[in-house]
């Protein structure tokens, strides 16, 4: 049980709202700008295989130009969207950003896909010569196929059953190669790109990717110069594991309460996988961090073999998903799905280790009664914060049955019955359940703007 300390510590502010939405705007602005930009160039800079071309055959070759470089920027932008950058996760959110690098994997596939046929639209390809000298058509040959199947073993990787770290490997290292092979494809392949600003332009291009690119690789390395080390590892209710890890010659660990880190545990017992979990304790004990977690799988089921003194690197905090990000309210709404209860105990305990004046409703539901973790802590905490109110739904009886009680709209209605319709309500659970409850909410009268949901995997 994490007691109440009544410690105080400076915890990351977040931006206001007005400072998200300006700086989101200036981001998508700038981007627009460096794509226009981009896509002028073979306007700009026309070269002898668009000067001597005309009518159809011309607005072929030029849309093939700037569709191509079109892709190119966006295939770039990916390691921007994935790379962690803590600014844009302070303002889009980590879990957004992601979203966004697969939306942006399957745009800039079609567009990739639709630069070759437009640029050899006119030409008989049937006749194409296979020769060295035409090497850097070849090398756009295989890039397109490998950005194909980059994008497909992405949005088919459950599907296809891929293990999710050798799939990871392999993504990052095929994109990586995507990308040193996009450069020269673009240096050698157009006589645009061949001396003058343009060429420059491209130069510079790769050496600030490349730069960013290091820097996202060495991230890990400086994680392992500040590790933490385990120090209590036990159960916290059915098939759920608590890990505590502690400060080890560093700094103080700043978060705020909800946010989620990615963990690397050094352990004889355990793969030197990254993964994301959220922090469920409170701010108020930097020292310690508390994990906890449900055992769903064959990593997540070998937590229990860790052993005191092992070490575990920490990468983050990441995440918006926090009442102190949402300052001046005095009511919240909490709703979560099983494990999804995480970034809840943690913004709770915060409360009552502040002894916030605060109202908060939340509702949990579970399949048994023995999946409630920290049960005898939740009733302390409802006896410390005065404004707390827990309500538990729990779908299966003892025998396995349904129970009838779900976390449907009657039941939110009921639950939330005394709740204002202006405050930020935090959802957390599996996505289908969040997707529910959320447009459960929407049609209730609550504010769309004020529900924030947390998913459990990028």
């Amino acid at each position: 049980m994490q007691r109440g300390i009544g410690k105080s510590i400076d915890l990351p502010e977040g931006l206001s709202p007005f400072a998200r939405v300006a700086g989101g705007l200036v981001l998508a602005l700038l981007f627009c700008a460096l794509l226009l930009g981009a896509a002028s160039i073979p306007f700009v800079y026309e070269k002898g295989s668009i000067l001597y071309k005309f009518g159809a055959d011309k607005v072929f070759l030029r849309a093939g130009k700037v569709v191509g470089i079109s892709a190119a920027v966006l295939l770039l932008l990916q390691l921007v969207l994935s790379g962690r950058i803590k600014v844009l996760d302070r303002i889009f959110a980590l879990n957004r950003l992601y979203r966004f690098h697969r939306i942006n994997a399957v745009v800039l596939s079609v567009l990739a896909l639709l630069h070759p046929l437009l640029v050899f639209a006119p030409e008989d390809l049937r006749s194409f010569p296979l020769q060295l000298q035409y090497w850097p058509e070849m090398l756009g040959a295989v890039l397109l196929i490998l950005i194909a199947l980059l994008s497909a073993t992405a949005l088919w990787r459950i599907f296809l059953e891929f293990n999710f770290q050798r799939w990871l490997v392999f993504h990052r290292g095929a994109a990586f190669i995507a990308v040193v092979m996009l450069i020269f494809h673009i240096l050698y392949g157009s006589e645009v790109f061949e001396t003058g600003t343009p060429r420059m332009i491209v130069l510079l291009t790769a050496g600030a990717y490349m730069s960013l690119f290091l820097r996202v690789k060495l991230k890990p390395l400086f994680a392992r110069m500040q590790p933490f080390a385990v120090s209590k590892v036990m159960m916290a209710g059915k098939d759920a594991v608590m890990v505590e890890v502690v400060a080890s010659g560093r700094k103080t660990f700043q978060y705020a309460p909800g946010q989620f880190v990615f963990i690397t545990f050094k352990s004889g017992a355990l793969s030197g996988e990254e993964h994301p979990f959220t922090i469920s304790s409170s701010p108020t004990r930097p020292e310690n961090l508390q994990f906890t977690i449900r055992c769903s799988g064959d990593w997540t089921s070998m937590l229990t073999l860790l052993r005191p003194g092992e070490k575990a690197y920490i990468d983050g905090p990441y995440g918006r998903f926090s009442y102190r990000l949402m300052q001046g309210y005095e009511e919240y709404i909490m709703i979560a799905g099983g494990i999804g209860i995480t970034p809840m105990l943690s913004m709770i305990r915060h409360m009552a280790d502040c002894r916030a004046n605060v109202k908060i409703t939340l509702l949990w539901s579970n399949r048994t009664l023995q999946d409630v973790v920290y049960a005898a802590e939740l009733i302390e905490l409802e006896r410390r914060l005065s404004g707390l109110r827990i309500i538990h739904i729990i779908t299966r009886g003892p025998d396995g049955t349904s129970t009838g009680d779900r976390l449907n709209r009657e039941r939110l209605q009921s639950g939330l019955s005394g709740c204002s319709r202006e405050v930020p309500a935090f959802i957390c659970g599996p996505d289908r359940m969040m997707q529910e409850v959320r447009q459960s909410l929407v049609s209730m009268g609550y504010h769309r703007g004020r529900i924030f949901t947390e998913r459990f995997g990028l």
